[in-house]
């Protein structure tokens, strides 16, 4: 298991190298995680468990990225067999003589514990925007099961033997393997396989700090293929000639009728990134010197006008472009991309009035979203100076639904 776990983690960093990632995250799950079949005569269910795990996520551009990694995981399964319930099975004592071998429980239960490393390709896909993003996950995993334990319980063993032979039932002879046992606790074992996980989440996004973002929400993985190993199917308990208290079970994992046993683990889902948010831009072009051509070497009054139209916010603590005013932006970058020698400057003004309150850093991050916008478009940083007030623009008392004019970015022509 090592040497597969080793394998894994080889060609995970091989994957890395040659893709050249732009997020690396560390992601923690947790929620119900375990087998999901069917169990005649009783009933099972997932339990709490966890995974944590290292990811890359590789942007391709238009909301979309890439994601993959390795995690390593704790997955619990209860299962429970209805009270009275009767197993009979062909058995023979230590003397030789066969009889009929039966087992009587109450109070059954047992918890399928293992640990597995998976390894992820999912499809990402993540709004755009500013602040609050949404994001899905979609895709499937490569499941490995390793260190399976299974702890089995019961309040009540009734253990008897009947020799048809003699036509003779034996249940009180304890010293023999027939009796009663008490509080029964015993431990089983299966072997599992790897198996094939469609994988989804879904949820929220947004930067803590430049480089860094935290994603929130939910996760489901379903198997599509079963986890047991294809074994003959073995009698639910062996006689031991040693005494009732050296009885012991098998899991309900090995019993003829259980259903095919896929992997379910649904929960919360927390991821840290760290590393560029968008993919990989295409290099900043290299504006001409040169204007086109000579009737373009001096800016039009009109066009001098529309660059310094102030970019109105609206809202208060706005500091998102609103989509009315993207198209001024765009216009504005197409001028000044056409006249490389032009040099401007952003001032992020904020409103405050008797009924309304902006703090000077939303001023500063008017500025800031303005810049970033004009650079998204190909205008080089080095062409804009980014400032902001400390005060308010002067209010209009006798009309105070105009206040909302002052919070904006105005851009001037050095």
């Amino acid at each position: 298991m090592i040497g597969k776990i080793t394998g894994i983690a080889v060609c995970f960093v091989m994957i890395i190298t040659q893709a050249a990632a732009q997020e690396f995250g560390i992601e923690l799950n947790g929620g119900l995680q375990g087998m999901h079949y069917t169990l005649q005569s009783g009933e099972t269910k997932q339990l709490p468990g966890g995974s944590l795990g290292v990811n890359y996520t590789f942007r391709l551009g238009g909301g979309l990225g890439l994601l993959t990694g390795v995690s390593g995981g704790i997955y619990r399964t209860q299962a429970k067999l209805r009270d009275g319930l009767v197993f009979s099975s062909g058995q023979v004592d230590d003397a030789g003589s066969a009889f009929e071998y039966n087992l009587k429980l109450t109070g059954y239960k047992e918890t399928q514990q293992f640990y597995a490393a998976g390894v992820p390709l999912l499809l990402q896909f993540r709004t755009g925007g500013e602040g609050l993003q949404w994001y899905i996950d979609a895709g499937g995993k490569v499941f490995i099961p390793f260190n399976t334990s299974i702890k089995q319980s019961a309040q009540q063993l009734v253990l008897s033997g009947y020799y048809p032979d003699y036509n003779l039932e034996i249940a009180n002879l304890p010293q023999h393997g027939f009796g009663t046992v008490k509080n029964w606790n015993g431990n089983a074992g299966i072997d599992l396989k790897p198996a094939a996980v469609l994988s989804a989440a879904t949820g929220i996004c947004f930067g803590l700090s430049p480089g860094t973002r935290l994603y929130a929400g939910v996760f489901v993985d379903y198997g599509l293929t079963d986890l047991k190993k294809k074994q003959d199917s073995l009698p639910f308990a062996a006689y031991s000639s040693g005494g009732i208290k050296a009885v012991q079970t098998n899991s309900v994992l090995n019993m003829q009728n259980t259903g095919t046993a896929k992997l379910l683990s649904f929960g919360v889902q927390v991821r840290i990134s760290f590393g560029s948010a968008k993919a990989k831009s295409a290099p900043e072009p290299v504006e001409s010197k040169e204007p086109r051509n000579p009737a373009d070497s001096v800016l039009s009054d009109f066009n001098a006008e529309l660059i310094e139209r102030p970019v109105v916010f609206g809202l208060l603590g706005e500091t998102a472009i609103p989509n009315i005013q993207k198209e001024h932006l765009d216009e504005v970058a197409e001028i000044l991309l056409q006249y490389p020698d032009i040099r401007i400057s952003i001032v992020g003004h904020i409103c405050n009035s008797e009924t309304e309150t902006e703090n000077p850093r939303v001023g500063a991050l008017r500025a800031r979203t303005v810049a970033a916008y004009l650079h998204s478009k190909g205008v080089s940083h080095s062409r804009m100076k980014v400032n902001s007030l400390k005060e308010s623009d002067e209010i209009i008392p006798e009309n105070p639904e105009a206040n909302y004019r002052n919070r904006k970015a105005e851009i001037r022509i050095e």
